[in-house]
C-alpha cells in the first residue's frame, strides 16, 4: 500500500534502522497516519530481531519467527514506505542518506535507532577467529556455523565467553542448555568477565547470577581479562591460555564504522550525542535512539528496555516536528528492571541497588513482557477477499486484461499497409519488426505501467527490466529507449526526488544491458507509473512465437508467482522472505537468457507477462500442436504456492482466468494452481521452445550464469490445448 500517494508529501520523515523504538514509531503512524507526513524505513534487514527473547531462542525456548519482527508487512499495515538497503554516510547539508549501490535518499527529518557493532580492535584476532553477539541481527547464523564447525568433534566442544555483563551471561547459560538438548555431549564454557560479574547490576543479583554459573557447571575467570583469540585459545592478559574451539565476544561495542565517521556530535562512550528531545546535540533535523545514542544530561547504560521506552517519545517528537510543533522532553528512568534468564523455566529479577529475586514466576513474567511486546508488530493475514475491488494491483497486473484488449483493437479498421512494416497489428508478436534500410532488423515494442511497491528507484529497474522483454522474446538485442513517467503531483523538489530515484533505477538497469535512454516525457498522475519504448537489433533472423515443433521442449528462464505475492504484500500478508525472493527474480535480466536459448536454437520464444504463463504459452503453440506442462516442475518462487492456496491472487486473474479455455482439461485442477498458470508477471521470464537435444544444455547454460530457477517444464505434443500432467 502506498498511502504517501493519496495526499502530497510535505515532510519526509526517514527511519534508519528498525530497532526497538523506531517499530514503535512505524506502528504509531499506522494507526495514525499525519497528512502530508510519508514516513520512510531504511532497513538493511527485514527481520528485525527482539533483544530480550534471545537468549531464549539461543536456548530452543523461541523460534526464531517468534523474536523476530517482520518489518516489511509491518511497514505495509502502517503504509510507511520501505527501503531495503544498507546505508553508508549522511549528507547534512543537502539531507541526504547515502548509500554505496543506489543514489541518495532525502529527508526532512532523520532518526537513527540502528544499534551498535562489536569493538574488537581491542582483542588482537577478534575479527578473524571469534563470533561476536553484537549486531543481534546475525547471531543465530553465526552460531549456527560456529555450531556446524565443531559437530563432528568426538568430543565435548569447549567455548569461550569475552564478557561478564548480562549478554555474555545470558549466553553462557543458553549456550549450555542448548547444547545439552542438540548435542551429544554437554559443552565445557569458560565465562571470561575480566571487567567483573554483571557489575552493573546489585550485590544480589550478582550473587544469584554466581549460583546460576556454578549450577551449570561453568568456569568463570574474573580476575583476567581477554586480549587476544587464536584459532583454538583465547590469551589472558597473564598469558594464560584457555583452550577452546569457539569464542564469542559481547564486550565493547561501538557505533557502525560509516555512522562513526560521519559528523554528528558524538559523546564520550562514542554515541550520537542527543538532547532530551532526543534530537541530536549539533542537528535539530536528526533523531537517535537506542543504543546508538547517548543523551548528554542523562546518560545511561546501553540496555534494551530505554529503546523501548524511548519509541512512544520519538514517535511523538518526529510527528511533532513536522507539524512545526513544541517537542517532549525524554527523562529515563533512575532504576530500571532487569530480567535475566538464567534456565529453563526461571530467571532472575533485579532492580536498583538492592532487589533481586529469582524463580520459575520470573520467567513467566519476562515470558508475558517479551511475547506482548512482540504481539504489537504482528500483523495478521488479510482476508484476501476483503475490499478486493478496491485494491488493484500494480505492475504488469494492472493491464487491461486479454478479453478486453482484443475487443478493442478487433473494432480498430484494418492497420495501414506499409512495405516497411514487417510484423505489426494485423499478425502481433511480442514485438513490432521493421524493416529499416532495405533490411529486417528493427524490432520495437513499449510497455507502461503504475507502481507495484513503493521504492521508487527499485520500481524503476523492475519496469526497465520488464520493458526489455518483448526485444529478447524477438531474439534481439536492445539499443536506445525512450521514457514515459509518471509522478504524483506535489511540492517541486518532492517531484523531483520521486522522478530522479524513479529514473535512476530505470538507467541502472538499461546501462548494464546498453540500451541507452534517449529521451522520453513526465507528467503528473494519481500515482507512481513509467512507460518505456524500447527499441532493438536483429543480428539474425527473428525468433517469433509459433515456430516450435511437437516434441520440442519449453523452457522457462525465471520463476513464477509475482502478481500473487504482491496481492498479498498490498495487503500486509506476505513474508518478507516471500517478497525479497520474488524482487530478487525480477531484477533478473533476461537480456543473457534471450542469448544463451537463441544459441542453443530457440524455435519460438516469448516473455511471461500480463496474461499469465497459460496465456502466453497459448500464443505459442503452433497451430496443428498442444503442450503438456509438468505440474513439479513449474519453478514457483518462495511461499508463492502457500500464499496461493491461501486465496491470495492479482486483481486480474479474474479476467486473465477467461482464457481458461486454452485448457485441455481444467477440471481436476485447484483453485491454487489455476492462480499461478493465469498469475501475471511483472518482469517474468522467457519461455522458449527448444529442440530435445539441445534442452538440457540450454538449462544448464543458464543455470551456470545466474538463472536458478531455469527449468524445461513440458513439451509441445500433437492435441490441442494446454494439458497438466
Amino acid at each position: 500500500m502506498m498511502r504517501g500517494e493519496a495526499i502530497p508529501v510535505e515532510t519526509d520523515i526517514v527511519l534508519l534502522g528498525a530497532g526497538h523504538a523506531h517499530v514503535q514509531v512505524i506502528r504509531a503512524f499506522g494507526m495514525e497516519p499525519q497528512s502530508g507526513v510519508r514516513l520512510t524505513v531504511i532497513v538493511d534487514r527485514l527481520l528485525a530481531p527482539y533483544s530480550g527473547m534471545l537468549p531464549g531462542c539461543i536456548a530452543g525456548d523461541y523460534t526464531a519467527d517468534e523474536i523476530h519482527i517482520d518489518v516489511l508487512r509491518l511497514a505495509r499495515q502502517a503504509g510507511c514506505r520501505l527501503i531495503h538497503a544498507s546505508a553508508t554516510g549522511l549528507d547534512r547539508t543537502s539531507k541526504h542518506v547515502l548509500f554505496a549501490d543506489r543514489p541518495p535518499l532525502a529527508y526532512d527529518l532523520l532518526s537513527i535507532n540502528v544499534g551498535i557493532t562489536p569493538d574488537l580492535s581491542q582483542i588482537k584476532g577478534a575479527s578473524d577467529h571469534a563470533v561476536p553477539v553484537k549486531p543481534i541481527a546475525g547471531i543465530l547464523g553465526r552460531l549456527e556455523r560456529a555450531e556446524a564447525a565443531v559437530r563432528s568433534l568426538p568430543r565435548p566442544a569447549s567455548l569461550a565467553i569475552i564478557g561478564g555483563g548480562a549478554a555474555g551471561i545470558e549466553l553462557a547459560l543458553a549456550l549450555d542448555q542448548r547444547n545439552r538438548k542438540l548435542s551429544r555431549f554437554p559443552s565445557q564454557i569458560t565465562l571470561i568477565a575480566g571487567g567483573g560479574l554483571a557489575p552493573s547490576l546489585n550485590p544480589g543479583v550478582q550473587r544469584r547470577v554466581r549460583r546460576a554459573l556454578s549450577a551449570a557447571g561453568i568456569t568463570v575467570i574474573e580476575s583476567d581479562r581477554g586480549v587476544a583469540i587464536e584459532p583454538d585459545a583465547v590469551i589472558l592478559a597473564s598469558g594464560r591460555l584457555i583452550v577452546n574451539d569457539v569464542a564469542f565476544v559481547s564486550t565493547h561495542a561501538r557505533l557502525p564504522g560509516w555512522l562513526s565517521e560521519t559528523d554528528l556530535e558524538k559523546a564520550a562512550n562514542g554515541g550520537i550525542a542527543v538532547r532530551s528531545t532526543l534530537q541530536s546535540a549539533d542537528d535539530q533535523a536528526v533523531f537517535a535512539a537506542g543504543d546508538c545514542a547517548t543523551m548528554l544530561n542523562d546518560p545511561r547504560p546501553r540496555a534494551g528496555v530505554f529503546a523501548v521506552r524511548q519509541g512512544p517519545f520519538l514517535a511523538h517528537n518526529l510527528m511533532a516536528a513536522a507539524r512545526g510543533e513544541r517537542l517532549k522532553d525524554y527523562r529515563p528512568q533512575r532504576d530500571f528492571l532487569t530480567l535475566l534468564r538464567i534456565g529453563e523455566g526461571t530467571a532472575i529479577a533485579g532492580r536498583g541497588r538492592y532487589f533481586s529475586t529469582e524463580g520459575a514466576w520470573v520467567w513467566r513474567w519476562k515470558d508475558r513482557i517479551d511475547r506482548a511486546f512482540m504481539a504489537m508488530f504482528r500483523v495478521a493475514d488479510a482476508d484476501p477477499s476483503d475490499d478486493a475491488s478496491a485494491m488493484r494491483c500494480g505492475g504488469c497486473a494492472a493491464k487491461v486484461g486479454p478479453e478486453p484488449l482484443v475487443a478493442a483493437l478487433s473494432r480498430l479498421p484494418p492497420p495501414l499497409a506499409h512495405p516497411d512494416i514487417v510484423i505489426g497489428l494485423d499478425a502481433p508478436d511480442d514485438a513490432a519488426l521493421i524493416r529499416w534500410h532495405g533490411k529486417a532488423d528493427l524490432v520495437q515494442t513499449v510497455d507502461q505501467f503504475r507502481a507495484f511497491i513503493d521504492d521508487a528507484y527499485l520500481f524503476g529497474r523492475i519496469a526497465a527490466n520488464h520493458a526489455q522483454n518483448d526485444i529478447y522474446a524477438m531474439g534481439a538485442e536492445t539499443h536506445h529507449a525512450l521514457a514515459l513517467a509518471t509522478v504524483p503531483h506535489g511540492k517541486s523538489e518532492k517531484v523531483a526526488e520521486s522522478l530522479f530515484q524513479m529514473l535512476a533505477g530505470a538507467r541502472r538497469t538499461l546501462d548494464a544491458t546498453g540500451c541507452v535512454l534517449a529521451g522520453g516525457h513526465s507528467s503528473e498522475g494519481e500515482s507512481l507509473a513509467l512507460g518505456l519504448a524500447v527499441s532493438g537489433r536483429l543480428s539474425g533472423p527473428a525468433i517469433l512465437k509459433r515456430g516450435g515443433k511437437v516434441g520440442d521442449c519449453l523452457i522457462l528462464s525465471k520463476a513464477l508467482g509475482s502478481g500473487i505475492v504482491f496481492a498479498a504484500d498490498m495487503r500486509a500478508s506476505a513474508p518478507a522472505f516471500v517478497v525479497e525472493a520474488m524482487l530478487g527474480e525480477m531484477l533478473i535480466s533476461n537480456a543473457e537468457a534471450g542469448r544463451i536459448l537463441r544459441q542453443h536454437g530457440a524455435k519460438a520464444m516469448t516473455d511471461v507477462s500480463g496474461f499469465g504463463l497459460a496465456g502466453h504459452l497459448a500464443e505459442l503453440l503452433p497451430t496443428d500442436a498442444g503442450a503438456v506442462l509438468k505440474q513439479e516442475r513449474l519453478p514457483l518462487s518462495a511461499g508463492v504456492m502457500e500464499l496461493a492456496q491461501k486465496g491470495f491472487a492479482s486483481s486480474l486473474l479474474p479476467e486473465n482466468r477467461r482464457l481458461i479455455r486454452h485448457l485441455a482439461d481444467a477440471s481436476g485442477l485447484s483453485e491454487a494452481l489455476l492462480a499461478i498458470l493465469f498469475d501475471p508477471q511483472t518482469a517474468g521470464g522467457l519461455l522458449a521452445a527448444v529442440s530435445p537435444e539441445h534442452a538440457e544444455g540450454a538449462v544448464a547454460a543458464l543455470r551456470q550464469v545466474g538463472y536458478m530457477r531455469a527449468a524445461i517444464i513440458g513439451s509441445l505434443v500433437h492435441g490441442a490445448g494446454i494439458r497438466l500432467a
